[in-house]
């Protein structure tokens, strides 16, 4: 018996190894959650001139990539359902306007600019997750690939307003109610740390990854999704130490039940930038090179795989059993 568990294993691995050797490209869907409201123009060229050349690095990497973009600044609306064709998404990105365009939600440039709503509906874990859609057509959220690792990127530069649908609010009665600047110490914004936690929530749920381009300079900013200050990597973005961010996240009382420390503490990844770095190339290209780095160090494990270590499991507790 023992000599056959050995010949089971030892198939196991070899089987493990093909696989592996054989393995199907890194999957992931990135979507974009870009804040498209008047102050954003600047930011959002820089994201989308580094784009071209992020697909490429992709491509050349054999990630099996998608894209999405939704904005906000009233009513999030899908600007581009996935597609895995980079030049298509790079067309959506030089779509994207500030001001009035045919297609488009009445421009963006309007209140609320509600990023912790936008992730929540981007992942469809929102109460009412309805995307407008005027500009791409048919109807619900996005379909995620169930094999594929969620990324959500957010690019804005001011903190969080309250929800735009009523239902995804918490203890607000009004979308023009402004976020208080110090926690929970305001009898306006009684769900404060609700929607924090309900927005981590999400993203742990769906074993999502998300990078947040933000202006800590915004009070509240801080307190709802974490500090770039506090990130530890190379000083080109490189090697995040997801243990060390997260260590001083927690230090800090500003920002220690923030989005970002929640996803951290869950063992996923979320990382903080500075949006006004997306005015400078060289950022842009660091940005887009930490997010390489990311998918391809962390990919989704591949279910084949996970079979077979699965079966040899069961098989050595039958072979125990039987020596029993």
């Amino acid at each position: 018996m023992k000599r056959l568990t050995k010949t089971i294993l030892a198939g196991i691995f070899s089987a493990s190894l093909t696989l592996s050797a054989f393995a199907a490209p890194i999957k992931t869907d990135f979507v974009f959650i870009i804040d498209a409201t008047g102050s954003m123009a600047g930011e959002i060229g820089g994201v989308r001139n580094g784009f071209s050349s992020f697909v490429n690095s992709l491509n050349a990497a054999t990630v099996d990539a998608r894209f999405s973009i939704i904005l906000f600044g009233g009513a999030p609306e899908l600007v581009l359902d996935f597609t895995n064709d980079g030049t298509a998404a790079q067309a959506a990105f030089d779509d994207i306007v500030i001001g009035a365009k045919a297609g488009f939600q009445n421009n963006h440039n309007l209140n609320p600019e509600a990023g912790l709503e936008a992730i929540r509906i981007a992942l469809g874990e929102a109460v009412n997750n309805t995307l407008v859609r005027n500009n791409v057509g048919g109807s619900g959220g996005l379909d995620y690939r169930a094999d594929a690792r969620k990324n959500l990127i957010l690019v804005t530069d001011e903190d969080s307003d309250t929800p735009f649908y009523a239902a995804n609010r918490f203890g607000v009665g009004s979308p023009g109610v402004s976020p208080p600047s110090n926690g929970e110490a305001n009898a306006n914004w009684g769900g404060w740390q609700d929607e924090i936690d309900a927005t981590a929530q999400a993203v742990i749920d769906n074993d999502a990854f998300l990078n947040m381009l933000i202006n800590r300079g915004e009070s509240p900013t801080r307190y709802q999704y974490g500090d770039y200050a506090h990130d530890v990597s190379d000083p080109d973005l490189l090697n995040f130490d997801a243990a060390g961010t997260l260590t001083n996240l927690l230090a800090d009382s500003v920002t220690n039940d923030s989005l970002q420390a929640q996803v951290l503490g869950a063992g996923l990844i979320a990382r903080t930038f500075n949006v006004a770095g997306a005015n400078d190339a060289d950022f842009v290209d660091n940005f887009y090179a930490a997010k390489l780095e990311e998918t391809i160090d962390n990919p989704v494990p591949e279910p084949p795989i996970l079979a077979i270590l699965v079966f040899g499991m069961l098989l050595m507790r039958v072979a125990s059993r039987s020596r029993a």
